[in-house]
């Protein structure tokens, strides 16, 4: 079963709105098996979505909940448009574990990671299959399948999610880890196991990361942007003892070095804040505007302690924020010594 999701600290209503409270308290928790569908004929199309006899799968094993109401918005118009391109039809075995948001570092985090760590576990499963890889993802996320994860871009499956259906006769389809109650238990082993043998240590411990985004843009993505980052880095350094960390200019290995070694990271929710997936128990997140549960279940699989800064913010645009400087100082605090 998952664990359960860590109850936010500070839990001053100064720092976090009481329904945030609520949602940790009530979170729902399910066991639920790992299984893979397979082998079968199964239709790709558009980002990560899987047809089976004609059907579109959209069961939380292979769809993410978000997912799903996206999907099923304005009866169905998204799905229906990306089935309306040439299929090709492919004759060799296949695995497919990429899903939605394959230009994300997030999703690859929290969602195609754990599919792929489970995948090398029980290589002999997939009996041969060849790994699908889809023409949308970027660079830099095919050398991270290349360079650590033991996929060769030349032993794959192409197919180009944008311009074309991809019929497979022998499909595996790997099953989503994380679901609405957390992560299955097996993950903290596969992730245990994955930074054993991928992180670059750094030179000198950085006990606390404070994670920046700066100019950082993904178009693919949505852009939250507070205004005053560089005021909050500021503090979180010179009163905290924080580095300010981009993690996107990094490499892979050493951004797995970093995080695995942080007893604190601190930033604004978001796939950068997401690699405290590779820290361990002995560390506390504080999350700067929280608008989903996704880093508390990171938190509740790593055995971490969890501060959520839901006050003090101000929407300056759309998607554009102010974090009040003192409100965030003594948020700090009071995490630091949670």
């Amino acid at each position: 079963m998952p664990a359960p999701l860590p109850m936010p600290h500070p839990a001053d209503p100064e720092f976090i709105a009481p329904e945030w409270i609520r949602l940790h308290a009530e979170a729902p928790r399910e066991a639920f098996d790992l299984a893979l569908l397979g082998p079968m004929r199964a239709r790709l199309a558009g980002p990560g979505l899987v047809w089976h006899g004609g059907a579109l799968l959209d069961e939380e094993s292979v769809m993410p909940v978000y997912v799903r109401r996206i999907v099923h918005e304005d009866d169905g118009a998204m799905p229906a448009r990306f089935a309306t391109l040439p299929p090709r039809r492919e004759a060799r075995p296949a695995f497919v574990f990429h899903g939605w948001g394959v230009r994300v570092y997030g999703h690859l985090l929290i969602e195609m990671l754990p599919k792929l760590l489970l995948a090398a576990r029980f290589s002999p499963l997939l009996s041969g299959a060849l790994p699908v890889l889809d023409r949308q993802m970027p660079d830099w996320f095919i050398a991270i399948l290349h360079d650590h994860l033991g996929i060769d871009p030349e032993q794959a499956i192409w197919f180009d999610s944008a311009h074309e259906q991809l019929d497979l006769d022998r499909a595996i389809i790997l099953p989503l880890l994380g679901r609405r109650g957390g992560y299955h238990p097996l993950t903290g082993s596969l992730i245990d196991d994955f930074i054993a043998r991928t992180t670059r240590p750094p030179a000198a411990p950085v006990p606390r990361i404070f994670v920046a985004r700066g100019d950082f843009a993904n178009p693919d993505a949505p852009q939250r942007r507070y205004v005053n980052e560089s005021e909050i880095a500021a503090i979180a350094r010179d009163e905290f003892g924080f580095a300010v960390l981009r993690p996107e200019t990094l490499p892979f290995a050493e951004q797995v070095g970093l995080f695995a070694g942080a007893r604190a990271i601190v930033g604004p929710m978001g796939s950068g804040l997401h690699n405290a997936i590779f820290a361990g128990p002995d560390c506390v997140t504080g999350v700067i505007r929280c608008h989903a549960l996704d880093q508390s279940a990171i938190a509740a699989l790593r055995g971490q302690r969890i501060g959520l800064l839901s006050e003090g913010i101000h929407e300056t645009a759309p998607q554009a924020y102010r974090v009040e400087p003192d409100r965030f100082r003594r948020f700090l605090a009071a995490l630091l010594q949670s």
